[in-house]
């Protein structure tokens, strides 16, 4: 190997960045964590069984005009290998929801449980526990080798 080709080689490493809000309590804005079983995977969806599921705040968060801050959600559970796709039917008409996920790593061949959801609000007003923030459609999915 010469002297440039170990420079020029890209990390083969996959970092999750987790952005937890108890991170500011220890002075850290985000944690960079190298994982394993984020690879590449081929999956076969299974549309005949998907879940469509309101995505409810579950506790009062104040938000300024575009705004954008995590909001806590009323648990939905993913299996292994299901995908989430965002609806845009039945949103809420005060913003627009960007994700929803947990602040636990999971990795997607792992079942998992979204609490947390990141909402952007268009106007200067309160989510309040019980309002919808959107809709997700879970895609059930089966990992092939």
């Amino acid at each position: 190997m010469n002297k440039n080709e170990g420079e020029n080689q890209v990390s083969e490493k996959i970092y999750v960045i987790s952005c937890s809000q108890d991170l500011l309590s220890l002075g850290m804005d985000r944690l960079r964590t190298a994982v394993d079983g984020m690879e590449e995977r081929t999956l076969s969806l299974d549309w005949s069984k998907v879940r469509l599921v309101p995505v409810i705040a579950n506790e009062k968060v104040a938000f300024t005009v575009g705004e954008q801050q995590f909001v806590p959600i009323k648990p939905i559970s993913i299996p292994a290998n299901a995908v989430v796709v965002q609806s845009y039917y039945g949103v809420n008409g005060m913003g627009h929801l960007s994700c929803i996920g947990s602040q636990e790593f999971k990795r997607p061949d792992e079942d998992r449980t979204a609490d947390m959801s990141i909402f952007q609000s268009r106007i200067k007003a309160s989510v309040l526990k019980g309002d919808l923030l959107g809709q997700v459609l879970i895609v059930p999915g089966k990992q092939h080798a």
